[in-house]
């Protein structure tokens, strides 16, 4: 990986590898932990008993796709910063915004699916099974953050067009 340009971008790199380390290992190390679990189940109106391996597995997965989706994005935005922290405007910083609206967006959707999975699995003893979908209002404001990152991209592009043209002129 080359050098960021200057500290900011560094600093704003190193954020990003930290996001991205946290939110994998976070949702691993949750459903490794029974206590944990419970907690962040509270409210749910789900009666855990003892997790067996494929319901922790299950857990897991569930809750670590949207964290591999973001990941693809933010780890897009690195070239970008790279670029930003150099002071240019270039195509591949909208398209790296593009990118990381591409993947608001996709957790957004999930969210109330990959819910309904996990409610389903927690539950599926004889006589206890629930599935419950509902949208929060967190998966509307995360599909529409990442539609309005995913439309200033082109924008972005279109703008580091025109600036480059511009500079050919002078």
């Amino acid at each position: 990986m080359p050098t960021l340009a200057t500290p900011a971008a560094r600093r704003a790199g190193v954020a990003v590898i930290a996001a991205i380390a946290f939110s994998v290992v976070a949702p691993v190390a949750i459903w490794f932990d029974d206590r944990l679990v419970a907690h962040a189940l509270l409210g749910q109106g789900v009666v855990l008993g003892s997790l067996s391996p494929s319901l922790r597995a299950v857990g897991i997965v569930t809750t670590l796709l949207p964290s591999l989706c973001l990941a693809w994005g933010l780890l897009g935005v690195m070239p970008a910063l790279r670029s930003i922290g150099r002071g240019e405007v270039v195509p591949r910083v909208g398209a790296a915004l593009h990118r990381l609206g591409l993947s608001v967006l996709l957790v957004g959707l999930y969210e109330p699916i990959g819910r309904a999975v996990l409610l389903a699995a927690l539950t599926l003893a004889p006589g206890r099974l629930a599935i419950e979908i509902g949208v929060s209002t967190n998966a509307v404001l995360l599909v529409a953050l990442g539609a309005t990152l995913m439309a200033l991209g082109p924008v972005l592009r279109g703008a580091a067009a025109a600036l480059e043209e511009n500079q050919g002129f002078v």
